[in-house]
């Protein structure tokens, strides 16, 4: 079927945490939402259906883990990533960042390291945090508009012996980085060199542009296989968040128990009716929804960069090769970061995620959400521009 992502669909009131609690977490109300990783789009029609027939048949009791999840799964990542793997892999997560804070519990121990890769997805850092662990931060490198892995460093900090975990972002969160097959065995066998298990966040794997493809750093030996647990969901692909299903692909049958334990201990691994429905059904029947989906995003972007260049140039786009999170470089407006968030949020009113969220990397710098109708992406840059001319 056709999708119309043009569609303007009224979010307001619907217990919409992106909608009706923008106030709350980013300080205007009334301010257009750009900020969490939640699109403006409604699911997939055979979604929907599976949704649909699930609520009329009117009981809700407790599910259980059906073979076809693991089975959809195993068809999603031969099909999309090209990647073999077997069903006995997968193991069923409710969510990812609730599966990353019961790994950093199993994988580790307080007081010990743990590395990521800042500018990065903040919750990495209260995963490793609230678990009484240490932030290691590989810092990614800016260079020429494009982020590149410190390897020199990323090396030092595997050789810690207070180090066994290191959490990879890719595609990158928030910098749009889709890392090449050679960046991630390089990472990959720096990680089996020092005894470090790799967690790898690949939850917007399926949202990658012209130019790029994405690797699962899994797929590359099985060597890396056997030292990594790979973390994928329909939730961003198939605006799906509120499910709560993804899952984990473990290759390393000890590596698998020690997970299934520590969710099984931590009563976090129960399996909601509704959710594992619409994952079925998103990784069976999703293939034309997201193959329309990321050229509508591309257009987007190409649009916002665009007009940046024309009527905001000290306003740069990081030229994103994956998701639909863009990151802004607003350095040379010569903000400070409480200036820079009042220039967004207050007085353009375009609600956006606030760089320095992200680590002392993005001091700076801005992400905004364009997985919304055009009609959105315009109005947020009439906004903007509006007090741009005003600086």
């Amino acid at each position: 079927m056709k999708y119309n992502f043009d569609e303007i669909i009224n979010r307001k009131d619907t217990i919409s945490s992106k909608w009706d609690n923008v106030g709350s977490r980013i300080g205007n109300a009334d301010a257009l939402p750009m900020w969490v990783a939640d699109m403006d789009f409604c699911c997939p029609q055979p979604v929907i259906d599976a949704v649909k027939k699930r609520a009329e048949f009117g009981i809700y009791g407790y599910p259980y883990l059906v073979p076809e999840f693991k089975e959809v799964t195993q068809a999603w990542v031969k099909r999309r990533y090209h990647w073999d793997i077997e069903t006995d892999s997968v193991i069923f997560a409710a969510s990812i960042i609730p599966a990353l804070f019961n790994g950093v519990q199993a994988l580790t121990k307080p007081g010990e390291k743990v590395i990521i890769q800042r500018p990065v997805y903040y919750p990495f850092s209260y995963a490793i945090e609230d678990n009484g662990r240490v932030v290691s931060n590989n810092s990614l490198i800016l260079k020429d508009g494009k982020y590149e892995i410190d390897f020199e460093d990323l090396e030092e900090r595997l050789a810690y012996a207070d180090t066994n975990l290191m959490i990879l972002c890719n595609p990158h969160n928030p910098t749009g980085r889709v890392y090449t097959p050679a960046e991630l065995r390089t990472v990959g066998e720096l990680c089996i060199k020092h005894h470090v298990t790799l967690f790898s966040d690949e939850i917007h794997a399926d949202f990658i542009y012209e130019g790029h493809a994405h690797t699962s750093v899994a797929s590359l030996s099985p060597e890396i296989a056997n030292n990594t647990i790979t973390a994928i969901a329909p939730s961003k692909t198939f605006n799906l968040a509120g499910m709560r299903t993804a899952c984990l692909i473990i290759s390393n049958p000890d590596l698998r128990k020690t997970m299934e334990k520590v969710f099984n201990d931590n009563r976090s691994a129960l399996v909601p009716t509704f959710g594992l429905d619409a994952y079925i059904a998103a990784y069976r029947y999703g293939d034309e929804y997201i193959d329309q989906l990321v050229p509508y995003l591309q257009t987007n972007i190409n649009y916002l960069n665009r007009y940046l260049k024309a009527h905001m140039p000290k306003i740069k786009l990081i030229q994103p090769e994956g998701t639909y999170l863009l990151w802004l470089d607003c350095r040379e407006l010569g903000l400070e970061d409480e200036q820079l968030d009042q220039f967004f949020i207050q007085d353009a009113a375009v609600a956006v995620d606030k760089g320095y969220w992200f680590g002392t990397e993005g001091s700076g710098f801005m992400r905004i959400n364009i997985a919304c109708p055009k009609a959105y992406v315009e109005q947020a840059m009439v906004q903007l521009r509006k007090e741009y001319e005003k600086l």
